[in-house]
């Protein structure tokens, strides 16, 4: 039977805490793991290996807990399959943002 994403994430943040996956809940966040800025980068470029999908810079920031990046996962995923690239709708987004601060 084929892993949940949350199974696979659970298991990319065991494999890079080098933990056993039990000991990761939905609920752990990043702080509890000891993980800093860095170490949070990795763990995303990790997950979009993993997943082969890159996470938005904006989405980055919001994952703070593994329930946080699994729901962030499992939307780029469902997008990806409806061929939505949200890379492009975030980029897109972001120049709306910085033109409006003008």
């Amino acid at each position: 039977m084929a892993e949940t994403v949350a199974e696979r994430v659970v298991r990319v943040f065991a494999e890079f805490k080098k933990l056993p996956p039990e000991e990761i809940k939905m609920e752990t966040t990043f702080e509890e793991l000891g993980l800093d800025s860095l170490d949070g980068l990795n763990l995303i470029f990790e997950l979009e290996e993993e997943f082969d999908l890159t996470v938005p810079d904006n989405q980055i920031q919001e994952m703070k807990s593994v329930e946080q990046v699994v729901a962030g996962i499992e939307a780029l995923l469902e997008a990806k399959e409806k061929g939505i690239d949200v890379t492009a709708e975030a980029a897109k987004e972001f120049a709306e943002s910085q033109n409006s601060e003008r």
